[in-house]
């Protein structure tokens, strides 16, 4: 049975976060909100987040759950003339006091935390083959805003194509510096990818390189990638592709669910195996197990690891063997395609930023080694971009400092 608590008086200039009512639910609280919605918060959730246990930001609480009453109670529930709600507790002598603004944008009604993410926006070669994000370096540099761009850019279309980059070792390390800290692997801090003639990896050959993610053998494959043209090659090839591959699982999802369903679902053996260091590669026997296609709690692709290559032997049931390769020989027709695809041939200077875990790069073939190709390449961890970019939207004073990001293939 419901029963009112308060009615609240009506306010001279409403916004969504005014509360016009509130009402005891089962072990909820409902709070009426003067835009007409009703944000429902459990008892239990409210006594958790007073925020006179200390600041969870900060992780300094002198509260713990520990001494809280599974059975308790809201004895008392009010708005104050601040607009804020006021929550006297029972058998706990205690009382706790919310902002209304706060309490709105923790709704968890599942219409708000939708309204919260952040979602990608998709494309494929028609739309972006002529129209790719960029920004100039010096813009950059210039001011927080600027800084600002590049990493929307990335988290908007998983990618940006960053012009006037000083072509050296230094201009790697710079640009690095705005996206988050450089991750050190086995490949060192920053990889130099130079055409050779004998090769321990393929991206030192002249040969075209199909799409891909980079490491998806590892538990946390690379988050954010920087790709630093220092040399082009001296001939038409090395042209620098990339795929969408969020875009391309729509695509599957549309065209073949099923498919779809077994690529999310189905840990794939992913394997690097390396006995003897190399100069840039240390010895390594990496194996991580990991679906290709990664879902967030609401269906939505959050993350992609494929890299055909490094794809082990399939260890699963032998009734679902053949239905897995159709999968996957479906996605590789569609990440293969040009459908998805846009390409350039990065000058000395450039550079493109990219998240690891949607965006596939690969290149064309090229010839000639008397000019040799010249690209660096360096990583970061998904998570150190995201904070700056929360960080960032926040001292810009633009909204969505605190929505909801795209996991990754983790």
């Amino acid at each position: 049975m419901n029963e009112q608590i308060l009615e609240a008086a009506t306010p001279t200039a409403q916004c969504h976060h005014t509360v016009t009512a509130l009402e005891r639910r089962d072990r909820d609280l409902v709070v009426h909100w003067a835009d007409g919605h009703a944000s429902r918060f459990n008892v239990l959730w409210l006594r958790d987040n007073c925020s006179s246990g200390g600041d969870k930001l900060s992780a300094i609480r002198s509260f713990s759950l520990d001494r809280v009453d599974p059975e308790l109670s809201i004895a008392d529930a009010k708005v104050t003339a601040e607009g804020d709600i006021e929550l006297t507790w029972s058998p706990e002598p205690h009382r706790s006091t919310f902002s209304s603004t706060w309490l709105r944008s923790h709704c968890y009604e599942p219409s708000s935390r939708q309204a919260r993410k952040r979602r990608p926006e998709l494309w494929n070669r028609t739309e972006r083959q002529h129209d790719w994000p960029r920004v100039d370096f010096d813009t950059v540099r210039a001011s927080q805003a600027g800084h600002l761009a590049l990493l929307e850019s990335v988290a908007d279309y998983g990618f940006v194509l960053v012009d006037s980059v000083p072509a050296t070792a230094e201009g790697t390390e710079e640009l690095a510096s705005y996206i988050a800290y450089i991750r050190e692997t086995d490949f060192g801090r920053i990889f130099d990818i130079v055409s050779e003639p004998n090769v321990w990896d393929l991206s030192q050959s002249e040969q075209a390189l199909h799409p891909h993610t980079d490491d998806p053998y590892r538990y946390s494959p690379p988050g954010i990638s920087m790709l630093h043209c220092l040399q082009a090659s001296e001939s038409d090839g090395g042209i620098s592709q990339i795929v969408d591959g969020f875009a391309v699982c729509e695509a599957l999802r549309h065209q073949d669910p099923a498919a779809f369903e077994l690529l999310a679902t189905t840990p794939m053996p992913f394997v690097r195996y390396r006995e003897d260091p190399v100069p840039q590669g240390a010895d390594v026997h990496l194996r991580a197990l990991a679906p290709i296609i990664k879902l967030d709690r609401d269906g939505e692709v959050c993350g992609f690891r494929f890299h055909e290559r490094s794809i082990a032997p399939l260890d699963i049931a032998p009734t679902a063997m053949d239905d897995v390769y159709r999968a996957l020989i479906k996605l590789a027709t569609l990440v293969y395609s040009e459908e998805f695809m846009v390409s350039r041939q990065l000058a000395p200077g450039q550079a493109i930023v990219f998240d690891n875990q949607r965006v596939l790069h690969g290149r064309t073939g090229f010839e000639g080694l008397t000019q040799r190709r010249h690209m660096r390449i360096c990583t970061t961890d998904r998570d150190q971009f995201h904070s700056r970019l929360r960080l960032l939207l926040s001292r810009e004073g633009r909204e969505g400092a605190h929505f909801e990001l795209p996991n990754g293939a983790v």
